[in-house]
């Protein structure tokens, strides 16, 4: 009789095992690609805003760099309670704040209107559902094949930017722009919040489960990868000089990505494209992160984080050289050759941090300590846009940017090489 009340019990938990960590990288995936999309279509909204408000560049794009700061504040507090009340109650909340900030975007009369939308509430939403986060969920439920598991939800990224950026722009043209942050804001309240709510999990033991779909113990096997019961402390890991290696390479490899990201579309206007072509690149452009997310973690499984990095800063370099000999090029080489370029680049920031952090750091106070992590991010997220503004104002053009960008790429690929994620956690 204990043999057949056994039987269906563990028939069950084998299902589980085999199913549900598809359940935690699917609502992922959605989170990432509502929350990213969202926020990228700010490169649409923020022409738009320009157009009717007439204010300067660095003034419009201040409004992100504020967002910025409130991210880069409030990460490591989302982190803590990641790891305190886990992330079905952290997700919903930050998706609400979300969805709060386009509706007071909507509502935008003056600047501090757009600034409290558009830079404060978007900005404290973001900070808690960005992959950092999401690392906190992933690196519980995968072990081994981490990279892999990273980039499949990473992707979402790629596929949110490739679908809420059109999007966006339809809706700006037949709308109004008001109306489409509305339509944003109900993005966030119907996809985000009921998925994390109900279905999330932060990890499979909470469900009588096992890592890799069952295929990996406590301890795991040995190797630069291994599931950990404990880990480092956040104050252990803040003496520890490959923490502010890793902090050094996030915030020089995010500035030249969102600098990009927010200013592109802009760019591309200034050098006689319409903002319909630029909107259409940048969604192309999330079309090719779609697949490059996915590329960048599994190649991080084959040949080390610290190798796939490098393709992908080469990558980013090249996508901003074309940025700046923008002017004159035909169309088919912007429509064929920047997108791959810029997917690869970004792939290889959004997809690899968290598995670099996670392959280093990974345990029971991961959250906290990619919540700091996420400062730096955060930190770069800022002042990208608002460097590329602020320069574009004095001079005229995004040439100075440009450079100063291709300068962070390669500080960022020596602190990730200084890092060295491939030889794990410190012993």
């Amino acid at each position: 009789m204990n043999a057949s009340v056994a039987d269906p019990a563990s028939a069950r938990t084998a299902r589980l095992n085999r199913t549900y960590p598809w359940v935690v990288l699917g609502i992922s995936f959605m989170t990432v690609a509502a929350a990213f999309g969202c926020r990228a279509a700010f490169a649409l909204f923020f022409v738009a805003v320009i157009e009717e408000f007439h204010w300067s560049r660095g003034l419009a794009a201040g409004a992100l760099t504020l967002g910025s700061v409130a991210w880069t504040v409030s990460a490591p507090a989302w982190g803590h309670m990641l790891d305190r009340l886990g992330p079905r109650f952290v997700f919903p909340a930050g998706a609400g704040l979300m969805a709060a900030g386009f509706a007071v975007s909507a509502m935008t009369q003056t600047v501090w209107h757009y600034y409290l939308g558009m830079g404060l509430l978007v900005g404290l939403g973001f900070a808690a559902l960005p992959m950092t986060s999401q690392a906190t969920v992933i690196s519980n439920w995968f072990v081994r094949k981490r990279g892999m598991a990273m980039g499949l939800a990473a992707s979402g990224i790629g596929v949110g930017i490739f679908l809420v950026v059109p999007a966006a722009e339809w809706l700006i043209g037949a709308l109004g722009w008001r109306n489409a942050y509305l339509m944003l804001a109900g993005v966030m309240l119907t996809a985000v919040v009921p998925l994390n709510l109900f279905l999330q999990r932060r990890r499979p033991q909470d469900m009588g489960l096992l890592p890799d779909f069952g295929a990996t113990a406590a301890e795991g096997s040995g190797g630069p990868r291994r599931a950990r019961e404990g880990g480092v402390t956040l104050a252990a890991a803040l003496r520890n000089y490959r923490f502010w290696a890793l902090c050094g390479g996030f915030v020089f490899g995010a500035i030249p990505v969102h600098m990009v990201l927010v200013h592109q579309v802009a760019a591309m206007v200034d050098a006689g494209l319409s903002r319909e072509f630029g909107a259409w690149v940048l969604g192309l452009t999330g079309f090719f992160t779609t697949f490059t997310m996915i590329g960048m973690g599994t190649l991080s499984d084959r040949i080390g984080s610290e190798r796939a990095y490098t393709i992908g800063s080469l990558a980013l370099v090249g996508g901003i050289l074309m940025i700046l000999y923008l002017d004159g090029m035909p169309e088919v080489l912007v429509v064929f050759l920047y997108p791959p370029l810029f997917a690869v680049g970004f792939g290889s920031r959004q997809g690899l941090y968290p598995t670099i952090a996670a392959d280093i750091f990974h345990g029971e106070h991961f959250g906290s300590i990619i919540g700091f992590l996420a400062f730096s991010i955060g930190m770069g997220a800022g002042i990208g846009p608002w460097l590329a503004g602020y320069l574009h104002d004095i001079s005229g053009s995004y040439a100075s940017s440009c450079w100063i960008g291709i300068v962070l790429c390669v500080l960022s690929l020596v602190c990730i090489w200084v890092v060295a994620p491939s030889k794990g956690a410190d012993a």
